[in-house]
């Protein structure tokens, strides 16, 4: 397949929108971190965002990240902070901020969970 092919997919360009992603480690087995997504998916209005989901590292439990995208990464992460301080296992996570303009990201913070 030639680039000229390639282009008549016409594949749309993806939004880029702010990000709030939660990395972490240990856990106590998937059904905790299921948990998380559950009330992340159930409690995050749609006006502000939605959470995508998590990958984990399977074979030990020893770390991963939860994925949430919206229109404004600091009032998404309002929103978040209460559901994330009620589990243990997210006490020392990181907590990484993208902010966008223009489909361009234009800032990104990064901090503890525990220091917010």
């Amino acid at each position: 397949m030639n680039f000229e092919e390639l282009e008549s997919f016409k594949f749309e360009k993806t939004e880029v929108t702010d990000s709030v992603i939660i990395s972490f480690g240990t856990f106590n087995g998937i059904d905790e971190i299921h948990a998380v997504d559950i009330k992340l998916f159930d409690e995050i209005p749609e006006e502000i965002g939605r959470h995508d989901g998590h990958i984990v590292t399977l074979e030990d439990d020893t770390e991963g990240q939860f994925f949430t995208y919206g229109n404004n990464a600091e009032e998404l992460f309002k929103i978040m902070k209460p559901i994330l301080d009620e589990f243990d296992f997210l006490k020392n996570a990181e907590v990484y901020l993208s902010f966008t303009d223009n489909n361009k990201i234009v800032r990104n913070l990064e901090f503890k969970l525990s220091a917010s």
